[in-house]
């Protein structure tokens, strides 16, 4: 089961390749969460760097960066596998990104 702060291939089911997430959630009593893309194309404005410090387990192939400005929700069904863990202050700078980018106002 993923847990917040993973990093997740899944398959969307209309290809073969896997897409790799951030799990922002655990999964709900249905099994689904909510995750952020991560790419491996350079973001500037909306794209926050993974680099080896954020990871706290596993690797990631590729320099790569977690899209902010695109959420997505997936079912644990389309998870593949676990690859690695980020910490807790690249999933919380993830988040305060997406409240920003929607005009939530930040925490004080």
């Amino acid at each position: 089961m993923p847990e917040r702060g993973d990093l997740l291939p899944f398959s969307d089911l209309s290809a073969t390749k896997r897409r790799p997430v951030l799990a922002l959630t655990a999964p709900d009593s249905y099994g689904d969460f909510i995750a952020l893309p991560v790419i491996s194309r350079p973001q500037t404005e909306h794209g926050l760097p993974i680099v080896a410090a954020d990871l706290v387990s596993g690797s990631l192939p590729a320099a790569s960066w977690v899209r902010t400005n695109r959420i997505v929700t997936l079912n644990v069904s389309l998870v593949v596998k676990t690859v690695g863990r980020v910490s807790e202050e690249a999933v919380s700078a993830a988040t305060e990104r997406i409240c920003s980018y929607i005009g939530f106002p930040k925490r004080t």
